[in-house]
């Protein structure tokens, strides 16, 4: 009872003293700023995952985060490619993309980072959505909400990506899909890494064989994080495609 009647003071606190952003020090090595909606960041964050990923990018790459949530990623990649590169974050729920510009913004990245509000799938136009944070956020047909969704084919017509992130709740395979012209062609990014949820892969016809097939024949090779070669997926983690030439 007490905490009902503190936590409105709290919250109104916290706000004013994080008006200027919250430092939180990323697995150790990137000094990020948050919002204070946002407090709740831990400084631990998927590092297995985070290492590699940073440790990939060089100055004035284009890096392309689909799912971006409220940034971490994409501020951090921000300041690896510099002036001379650029981030386009995809993030389709209304509250999370807010936080994205927020943080975006606290970081001073607006020049170099630019943020998206739409999902992306294999369709240009407008998809069913269910709102929220963490795994409550995801495509969902039969949902009253809709986003506008776009292809990676049709957002990046002429410009190249070098690194591209998924991190979609299961349509995985849909972005892919979407992006059959840039992922053979001579615009395609180097390295792709993707988050595997195969819990929802049944809502969008997603196999492991499927999957890895499409990316194969896109002349990808696949292997986990710590470079072991990939040729099935069996539960819920993050792989990397690695173009072959």
């Amino acid at each position: 009872m007490l905490w009902n009647v503190l936590r409105p003071i709290y919250n109104r606190l916290v706000s004013l003293l994080g008006s200027s952003g919250l430092e939180r020090v990323i697995n150790g090595t990137d000094r990020i700023l948050v919002s204070p909606d946002q407090r709740g960041t831990t400084e631990v964050y998927e590092p297995d995952v985070w290492c590699r990923l940073m440790s990939e990018l060089r100055r004035g790459d284009v890096f392309v985060d689909v799912g971006a949530s409220f940034g971490l990623y994409a501020i951090a990649a921000a300041k690896r490619v510099g002036a001379s590169g650029r981030v386009v974050a995809f993030e389709p729920d209304e509250e999370t993309y807010r936080s994205l510009v927020r943080n975006i913004r606290l970081n001073g990245l607006e020049e170099i980072v630019r943020p998206v509000h739409a999902a992306v799938g294999k369709v240009n136009g407008a998809i069913g959505f269910a709102g929220g944070k963490g795994f409550e956020s995801r495509i969902c047909k039969e949902s009253p909400l809709s986003v506008k969704s776009v292809t990676l084919d049709n957002f990046f017509r002429e410009v190249p990506i070098d690194v591209l992130k998924i991190d979609v709740e299961g349509f995985e395979q849909e972005v892919i899909l979407g992006a059959r012209d840039l992922l053979s062609g001579t615009r395609a990014p180097r390295l792709v890494f993707v988050e595997a949820h195969p819990y929802n892969w049944r809502l969008c016809d997603t196999t492991s064989d499927s999957l890895l097939t499409r990316l194969r024949d896109f002349g990808y090779a696949t292997e986990t994080i710590t470079g072991t070669p990939l040729s099935t997926i069996t539960e819920y983690g993050e792989f990397v495609a690695r173009r072959l030439n």
